[in-house]
């Protein structure tokens, strides 16, 4: 082989060039602090660190998530907590106006509280998070979720949709309640109706016993449209004179459900319903359970605090209104106990995912170390070694460069 020295030449070149790729890829372990840089060092490794790299991505977005979805129910617990307390402030004062030593003052006095109370609750009602969104609106939260109608009765504006996080792959958490669920839709008070259609006695009637009264309808009550004939929710209570004197209670078939002695001025009951009859025996009474209906806890206050102003209603007419709003304030509370408790559930759930976020990530982290961490001192080591190569290439082309013949050219 003829040696020539353009040969000598390029072959001192390429070792330096080489020394010098050598040394400037140990320095770029060294910046990255990893062992694979690109693809060609490890093409295993280097799918795997890459796995484990979009995986801890994926985590951090799910971390993302769940800091705003905990934000959110942490709005709506404190909402629900303030709405609670003051439904509490108006109930305290609803008992004390039911005391006849109470002057309408008084009442007008207690009337004034209420609606100031019942005011903050409408505004909690349409609470808003650190972004302005109405937290009870649903899906439609860029407007308020409960708005007055043209009758000046709080109505609900928002729709039932919830919004959902991603928490994890398989994970996700609502982020908020529908206002229709927790407020607009709690159970009124049941009641039920009735008029005298023969006889003279006057009559008068009550629900005497709440609790019992609404097992007999959630028992017995079947919605008319589905056109039950006879209906069901339809009474007849009838009086007759013999010694004693009667009465008896049948359904819409004419079967007797209830009997006995009757006095006329005293009462006589039936599944928690009260009738009091004063008169001749020999009255007909049709009574028939009202439907049950859902309102706005707003609009059951209101209307008893209107009750309680208006010196032209009776007592009994106020008690009625005030007992409405008791029933309705009750099913509210538990409606907020339930979301209360519904929000707590989701919170504990992020923070579950958080600490199972945060060791994913710790072992992603070590799994990847493990895969393509930089021994530093091997590194160290090896830097020292090439710059070493390096410099003596350096040194020998410098030498082959000033031999005469590359001087004479």
């Amino acid at each position: 082989m003829r040696v020539t020295t353009n040969l000598i030449f390029n072959q001192s070149e390429l070792s330096m060039s080489k020394a010098n790729e050598r040394y400037l890829k140990v320095q770029e372990k060294i910046a990255e602090q990893s062992d694979i840089v690109r693809p060609s060092d490890d093409p295993n490794g280097a799918g795997q660190l890459l796995r484990y790299g979009a995986d801890t991505k994926l985590l951090e977005q799910y971390e993302k998530n769940m800091t705003l979805a905990t934000n959110a129910l942490e709005y709506e617990s404190v909402a629900l907590e303030s709405l609670n307390s003051t439904l509490d402030e108006i109930n305290k004062r609803m008992i004390q106006s039911n005391n006849g030593a109470n002057s309408q003052v008084d009442l007008d006095t207690l009337a004034g509280e209420m609606e100031n109370l019942l005011a903050s609750v409408a505004d909690l009602m349409n609470s808003q998070d650190s972004n302005g969104k109405y937290i009870f609106a649903g899906t439609n939260a860029n407007s308020p979720a409960f708005v007055k109608d043209a009758s000046g009765a709080f109505q609900y504006a928002g729709n039932e949709a919830q919004k959902n996080a991603q928490i994890g792959d398989n994970v996700s958490v609502a982020t908020n309640d529908s206002g229709k669920k927790v407020f607009q839709d709690a159970w009124t008070r049941n009641t039920f109706s009735a008029a005298s259609s023969a006889g003279t006695a006057s009559l008068s009637y009550r629900v005497e016993d709440q609790g019992a009264y609404d097992d007999f309808i959630n028992s017995q009550y079947v919605n008319p449209s589905l056109g039950v004939v006879p209906s069901p929710n339809d009474f007849t209570l009838t009086t007759t004179a013999g010694a004693p004197d009667q009465f008896s209670f049948q359904d819409s078939s004419g079967n007797v459900l209830a009997s006995g002695d009757f006095v006329s001025g005293e009462p006589v009951t039936f599944n928690g319903m009260e009738f009091t009859l004063t008169g001749a025996v020999g009255s007909t009474v049709n009574f028939s359970l009202d439907q049950p209906t859902r309102d706005n806890v707003i609009n059951q206050v209101q209307s008893a605090i209107d009750a309680l102003r208006d010196p032209n209603l009776t007592p009994q007419q106020k008690n009625e209104a005030r007992l409405n709003a008791f029933t309705s304030i009750e099913n509210t509370q538990s409606n907020i106990a339930t979301a209360s408790s519904s929000v707590g559930s989701r919170i504990n759930t992020i923070d579950n995912r958080t600490d199972y976020s945060a060791s994913k990530k710790t072992f992603n982290q070590i799994a990847q170390e493990n895969i393509g961490g930089l021994n530093v001192y091997k590194a160290t080591t090896e830097l020292e070694l090439s710059k070493t190569a390096l410099e003596a290439s350096q040194l020998l082309f410098q030498r082959i460069s000033s031999l005469s013949l590359f001087n004479s050219l």
